[in-house]
């Protein structure tokens, strides 16, 4: 079965449809094999006739990934978030009394908040 991938701006990519560069004929031509990249976007690696990789233009690459959206800066920026508020000093409280409490009392804790996540879904 072939394997495709895609996202949601541009088309599917297929493995097998790609033009095949040997691991061989990358290691000893890669200045012919970047430029084949810069016509073509996208070359399979192969090694004993087998894809083993694929190698990107960069442009390729950032159509793939979100045309140069910065998406790593907002993940970073809500991470960053997420680490103030567990920063918190009652957050910091919380996680030593989870840390001390006896296996009875996460016990209890856990069949509680199993109850109101219950009564949430009715």
């Amino acid at each position: 079965m072939a394997k495709t991938y895609k996202n949601r701006d541009f088309p599917i990519l297929k493995v097998e449809e790609l033009p095949p560069v040997t691991a061989t004929a990358l290691k000893n031509t890669t200045a012919d094999v970047l430029d084949q990249l810069a016509t073509q976007g996208a070359v399979a690696i192969t090694r004993h006739d087998k894809p083993k990789a694929v190698l990107l233009s960069i442009e390729r690459f950032e159509q793939l990934t979100g045309h140069g959206d910065d998406w790593l800066a907002d993940l970073h920026e809500e991470y960053r978030g997420m680490l103030e508020k567990m920063q918190a000093p009652e957050q910091k409280e919380a996680a030593i009394r989870a840390f001390n409490a006896t296996p009875e009392e996460l016990g209890k804790a856990a069949v509680a908040a199993a109850m109101r996540k219950a009564r949430e879904v009715k």
